[in-house]
């Protein structure tokens, strides 16, 4: 009987090939840019994952996401300047000089952007941001520090989600690589990715073909951060599938 050799599990989503997710802490939860925040560092984390939903989903249906941003900067300035003001003495303090404050923090929030929009993540991302807009048009919260507390945690369902799709990926990428990477691991896309083997055959050619682009990139006026801009995902994300075939002996 002939052994049917199964594709190379592929990544979630159209996740890359190889990415580095965030570990899972001593006590069982991962630890992320929004892990051991202050109430101000949380609703600063939540007007950023808001404003990264504003830039990045673009369907007819998210405008209200965009359009209640708006409204929750006009209605909340004065609470979110005086996060954005206190976090910034944080920074002064810890760091000592000025420029050094604002280079830190600009590479902090530049990480915390950069997590919000995760390609991967995106569809339910928006869905998520969509939800909070409207519930926040609809009943504008008394407690917006409660608000944005469990808004963080809706957001970071979605992560926690998509982390461990891609935890389980590799575990059975992993054991494909091992019974049959050796043969047949050259005309898989992932396993060339990953281990760097191949030449110039089907895997190589197909490497970076799953990996979702950036489309370029806005700068918080109020704390230098790059928001990063993710092209509009197709319908269906389309990474590619190859029949395995053995290696030449």
């Amino acid at each position: 009987m002939v052994e049917v050799i199964p594709y190379r599990p592929i990544p979630p989503n159209g996740a890359s090939y190889a990415m580095d997710i965030p570990p899972i802490g001593p006590d069982g939860r991962r630890v992320t840019v929004n892990t051991g925040l202050t109430q101000d560092e949380t609703l600063w984390h939540f007007r950023s994952a808001w404003n990264v939903a504003a830039l990045n989903c673009m369907e007819p249906v998210h405008q209200p996401i965009l359009d209640t941003y708006g409204t929750f900067l006009k209605q909340q300035a004065r609470k979110l300047t005086a996060a954005n003001n206190a976090i910034d003495k944080v920074y002064r303090d810890r760091h000592g000089s000025r420029s050094q404050a604002v280079q830190a923090r600009e590479a902090e929030m530049t990480q915390v952007y950069n997590y919000f929009a995760l390609p991967p993540t995106l569809s339910s991302f928006c869905n998520v941001a969509l939800q909070l807009a409207n519930e926040y048009a609809t009943t504008p919260p008394e407690d917006l520090d409660q608000f944005a507390a469990t808004g963080i945690q809706r957001f970071e369902t979605v992560f926690e989600q998509f982390f461990r799709e891609y935890e389980k990926y590799r575990i059975e990428s992993a054991a494909w690589d091992a019974k049959y990477g050796p043969r047949y691991g050259q005309s898989q896309p992932g396993y060339v990715a990953v281990h760097g083997v191949g030449g110039p055959g089907i895997g190589s050619a197909l490497t970076d073909t799953a990996t979702v682009q950036l489309t370029g990139e806005v700068v918080d006026p109020d704390t230098g951060g790059r928001i990063p801009l993710v092209a509009a995902p197709e319908e269906s994300v389309s990474t590619p599938v190859v029949q395995p075939v053995p290696e030449e002996q």
